[in-house]
């Protein structure tokens, strides 16, 4: 009798579909989702009345369970078994919703396109703006953009994302195109201030060693710590403009490995300017990904123009020895008569390519070199020897490209003695040399080469010092203001021009810097051209025993 009564009871199950249904609808208000798709199934797979409905409810409780799979399944079973069921409508709305969930959004939002017309078709939109507003990734957002040229949702979307943080230069005519074909608020979409709310990204790559012993590295860090401060204060500034920069801090160091891993994240390739690495070997691996994603790259120490060479998107923040060369023979031919010269160099790598590109640039001008002499400053007798032999009638100026005490001594004596007038162009670094006074340097007619020179005395300056020292109790070093120069040079670039500043530099020119007396990348010597180091060297001189930049920017 037992074996018989379970037939029994299943056919009493099926014959009451109503309550099976009714129990289903019940569960999933309670959100007892996965027993109401137990309750439901059955009565999906049947063929009675209450078939299509409880195909459409089972799937919205698999939905709520996150049981996608099932609630997918199950929607295109009852679109193939009951295709003009009345709730059809409904069934593609919740089927555009798995798919969302899903990941397949090209899909959904062809199965929500079959909505218009329909009641749903204001559910549908927003729907649809819902999942849109959820897609992060770029990518995948531009190929939707792509495939659904027409649909408002996904444009107007993309625009949002566009002005929330998306923004790069290049984006202009697509933001352009968008706004005009769909009608939407010029002012939201297109003014300076909505495309300039969410600021810039900038990543700096510098090896603050935060892996390491804070004890053993913190003095050979410290010229990275300072240059980080400075860069804080430049970004606290700028943002008092209006301009916000968003920093981003990576450690890396002298090592390529360190290099890759960091430009390897995937938000390396949304960033608006990397600054760094510092290192020749890693700044090139940098460069290269500056080029390949189109996203510019500036070192701020280095004076190697062999790391920038080429690479449209990499600069110098300062001269390269090249440039300091170049800018102070084009001074020396502008202002020293006749426009002849005697250079002497120390026989070491920096100073012989310092007058390389001297003599290179002064005789292209059109002067005349009558001595191009090498001095070895550790053969003392040898070095005194050529100085005092110089034929120093007709000169306009004398060249010295060394910073050794020998050399620097037998210039300014045989100048003082035989010429004192002559002018005498060579590097700041004498104004350390203590066997040479001040006044000495002062009585001749000697000019500096200082390309990190800044006026000390400036109210610029005296605003900064303060700043600093309350901030991190300690007097700025020469790394601090850098940093500050810099970044305050670049962020505003970056206000003026946008992420793809380097396709604009052609319109900028030379200008006075926060501290520094000028910084630009146009050679105003070489017609205007577009460098890839700073083109402005100060050239100074001592006047009443201060050192005066008489080259000036205005």
């Amino acid at each position: 009798m037992g074996a018989l009564a379970l037939p029994t009871q299943a056919q009493a199950q099926t014959q009451d579909p109503a309550t099976t249904y009714n129990n289903g609808k019940v569960l999933l208000q309670q959100q007892k989702y996965t027993l109401a798709m137990a309750e439901l199934q059955p009565l999906a797979n049947s063929t009675t009345a209450y078939a299509p409905e409880a195909s459409y409810f089972y799937a919205l409780a698999a939905l709520k369970a996150d049981k996608l799979p099932e609630a997918y399944n199950m929607l295109l079973q009852l679109q193939n078994q009951y295709p003009k069921w009345s709730g059809m409508n409904d069934a593609d709305y919740l089927l555009a919703n798995i798919l969302f969930e899903q990941g397949d959004y090209q899909r959904a939002l062809s199965k929500l396109q079959e909505l218009q017309g329909t009641p749903l078709a204001t559910d549908a939109e927003g729907l649809k703006r819902y999942y849109l507003n959820r897609l992060n990734e770029r990518a995948a957002f531009e190929e939707l953009l792509q495939q659904n040229p027409r649909d408002k949702a996904v444009a107007q979307a993309f625009a949002d994302k566009l002005i929330g943080g998306w923004y790069r230069s290049q984006d202009r005519t697509t933001l352009e195109n968008i706004v005009s074909r769909f009608n939407l608020d010029r002012n939201r979409y297109l003014s300076k201030g909505a495309l300039r709310t969410q600021g810039f990204n900038v990543a700096l790559l510098l090896p603050f060693q935060l892996n390491q012993d804070y004890q053993q590295t913190a003095r050979r860090s410290q010229f990275v710590t300072d240059m980080y401060a400075g860069i804080k204060l430049a970004q606290d500034s700028l943002q008092k403009q209006g301009i916000n920069i968003n920093l981003y801090t990576y450690d890396t160091g002298a090592d390529t490995a360190s290099v890759n891993r960091v430009l390897n994240l995937p938000e390396l390739k949304q960033m608006d300017l990397l600054v760094g690495p510092l290192y020749k070997s890693t700044a090139k691996v940098a460069a290269r990904f500056a080029a390949q994603n189109n996203i510019n790259v500036v070192n701020p120490l280095s004076q190697d123009l062999e790391m920038v060479r080429g690479n449209t998107n990499a600069f110098l923040f300062e001269s390269s020895v090249a440039t300091q060369a170049r800018q102070a023979a084009t001074y020396a031919y502008q202002n020293f008569s006749p426009k002849t010269a005697a250079i002497l160099f120390e026989n070491a790598k920096d100073d012989t390519t310092f007058a390389y590109h001297y003599r290179q640039q002064f005789t292209k001008l059109g002067g005349k070199v009558r001595t191009y002499r090498k001095v070895n400053s550790s053969q003392a007798t040898a070095t005194a020897t050529l100085f005092n032999g110089l034929n120093l009638d007709d000169l306009g100026h004398i060249a010295v490209f060394s910073d050794k005490m020998t050399a620097a001594v037998n210039a300014t004596s045989v100048v003082q003695s035989k010429a004192s007038k002559l002018p005498i162009v060579t590097y700041d670094k004498w104004l350390d040399i203590s066997q040479i006074t001040l006044r000495q340097l002062d009585n001749l007619e000697v000019y500096f080469i200082s390309p990190k020179y800044f006026a000390k005395q400036s109210p610029a300056n005296n605003w900064f010092r303060k700043k600093y020292v309350s901030k991190f109790n300690m007097a700025p070093s020469a790394y601090a203001y850098a940093g500050f120069e810099m970044m305050y040079y670049f962020g505003t670039l970056l206000q003026t021009y946008g992420p793809q500043f380097n396709q604009q530099l052609q319109a900028t020119s030379i200008k006075p810097g926060v501290f520094i007396s000028g910084f630009g990348y146009i050679d105003p010597s070489s017609r205007n051209e577009v460098r890839q180091d700073n083109q402005f060297v100060p050239i100074t001189k001592l006047d009443n025993l201060q050192l005066t930049v008489v080259n000036q920017v205005y």
